[in-house]
């Protein structure tokens, strides 16, 4: 051990270390499919809240070779991309066949993409001019760590480090199958039908299969992952995570509330639902008027004795609460995100909103 990390030193002291860095300070999306097969797309893996890690390689790079064992080292120690940060390798050179050799000869059990998955238009993104080049992440878009430069001298516990530095900890390779939102809105005007969406994230180290989706009151559920019905059953990939789009595939009528079950191998899950039909409301004082809608700054409610009002995003997750004893109350919409959103009163009366900034 003490002559490779010699060897190591010398390398990178032999090294232009400046040319091993990106010069971009945030991110670009990406979308990659690594040597067995497997998509991955950077925005995704960020917006599910994890930082992502890029060893930017290839085959007959020295370098690349000495440092493998401390990049997979460090894997391990953040929890095996169950966690907080998501690793990923990257070439621009080599075959997807090479690419496998490399990760079986290195025991990389982390996404390997070579030149087939699109490796070379990632380093044209990111500038990489030498390898190897790492580079962290953060689910904001931002870059802490740009090259070699900022894990210099370079070991296992020195990448654990600057990714302790960045707010991200430690784990152990294990984790477990989480659902959300808790609460799913499906919204449905007669014209417009806007699906709840459940997000299935399995961080635990073995692939879960979903065995049923099924709901109470008895009504039938569509559920559609990427345009797929998988009503049926599923599996969802160890470290991977899923968005389900759920419908109510019945002429249903009226609003109502239920609950949802996930059956899967990893446990049952239960989901309450909130299936809000607006068709035929009648237009009288007890009725929610909201506008403008869409709104930019702001949007007016108007309703007698408005009381409890609640904000939900379009995935269920309530937003903000706001408590008001007169007849009118103004929502400051400016700091919320673009999309789809429900106001809801508390006798129960839903109507949609969309915000829009101009």
């Amino acid at each position: 051990m003490k002559k490779l990390y010699i060897l190591l030193a010398f390398l990178l002291f032999g090294a232009d270390l400046h040319a091993q860095q990106t010069n971009l300070t945030e991110a670009v999306d990406f979308t990659v499919t690594d040597c067995h097969g497997q998509t991955y797309n950077l925005f995704e893996i960020l917006d599910r809240g994890q930082a992502v890690f890029i060893d930017f390689f290839f085959y007959t790079c020295g370098q690349c070779q000495v440092i493998s064992p401390y990049i997979t080292g460090s894997y391990t120690q953040m929890g095996c991309n169950m966690h907080d940060v998501f690793y990923i390798e990257i070439s621009y050179i080599d075959s997807d066949a090479a690419c496998q050799q490399w990760a079986s000869e290195y025991g990389v059990e982390f996404p390997t993409v070579g030149r087939d998955g699109g490796g070379n238009e990632v380093f044209e993104l990111y500038g990489i001019q030498a390898c190897p080049t790492l580079v962290l992440i953060m689910p904001d878009r931002s870059i802490p760590i740009q090259g070699l430069l900022d894990l210099y001298p370079f070991s296992a516990q020195d990448v654990v480090n600057a990714m302790q530095r960045n707010g991200l900890q430690p784990h152990d390779c294990t984790g477990t199958l989480t659902i959300n939102p808790q609460t799913l809105h499906i919204y449905n005007d007669g014209e417009t039908y806007e699906p709840g969406q459940l997000t299935i994230s399995n961080m635990t180290a073995e692939d879960v299969t979903i065995n049923a989706f099924t709901a109470d009151p008895i009504f039938a559920l569509q559920c559609m992952d990427d345009g797929q019905d998988v009503t049926e059953g599923m599996t969802v990939s160890a470290g991977q995570s899923i968005i389900i789009d759920v419908y109510v595939d019945v002429p249903v009528k009226e609003s109502f509330e239920g609950k949802m079950y996930v059956n899967t191998s990893a446990g049952n899950f239960e989901v309450d639902i909130v299936y809000e039909m607006t068709v035929g409301v009648s237009e009288n004082s007890t009725t929610l008027a909201l506008f403008p809608n869409p709104a930019n700054e702001s949007v007016t409610l108007q309703r007698e004795n408005l009381g409890v009002v609640s904000l939900y995003n379009v995935v269920g997750q309530k937003v903000e609460t706001f408590y008001t004893d007169e007849s009118q109350l103004v929502i400051p919409t400016a700091k919320y995100q673009e999309g789809i959103y429900f106001i809801r009163t508390s006798n129960g009366n839903t109507q949609r909103l969309v915000i829009v900034h101009n």
